[in-house]
């Protein structure tokens, strides 16, 4: 959904507790030649909505992808994470990335779980100018008071040429 029609997130902490989990993941599925640009899953058993994560592996490269399954950028953790945070070193790009916290987590017994994004839901990756420019407009043609405005707008400029 968009906004807060989302309820992934209610249903990533009703697994988080039900599991007792120290973290949950959301991923959706992303075609393969996309998954150099994601922290991608490695799901022991990705059949069902929500599953048990073996490992999660940051932009690999085509023939390393354990599947195509991408981050979602929706997560919740237990307190845990944060001493898995304070002692990752900096990754690519010189940051600490929350990916290899995430792979910390998991390679000391954490139960690390992933759940499906549902079909009705969206990820936006506003990692490039191009997907960032399509989140706003969709985010803005969805505004109340200002989607119909903008809407009449484009019109107007898509037949004008």
């Amino acid at each position: 959904g968009l906004n807060a029609e989302s309820t992934v997130v209610r249903l990533m902490i009703e697994q988080f507790e039900a599991r007792r989990a120290a973290a949950v993941v959301a991923f959706e599925e992303v075609p393969r030649e996309e998954v150099i640009h994601y922290g991608i899953a490695k799901p022991r058993d990705s059949s069902s909505e929500v599953f048990e994560l073996d490992d999660l592996i940051e932009k690999p490269e085509l023939d390393e992808a354990p599947s195509t399954l991408a981050v979602a950028a929706r997560y919740v953790f237990g307190p845990a994470i944060f001493d898995h945070l304070r002692r990752t070193p900096p990754g690519k790009g010189g940051e600490i990335q929350l990916t290899d916290a995430i792979r910390s987590l998991i390679a000391e017994g954490g139960k690390v779980l992933g759940l499906r994004l549902p079909p009705e839901e969206k990820r936006f990756d506003i990692g490039n100018f191009e997907s960032y420019f399509r989140a706003f407009v969709e985010f803005a043609l969805a505004d109340g008071q200002l989607g119909p405005q903008l809407r009449a707008h484009l019109t107007k400029l898509l037949q004008s040429g």
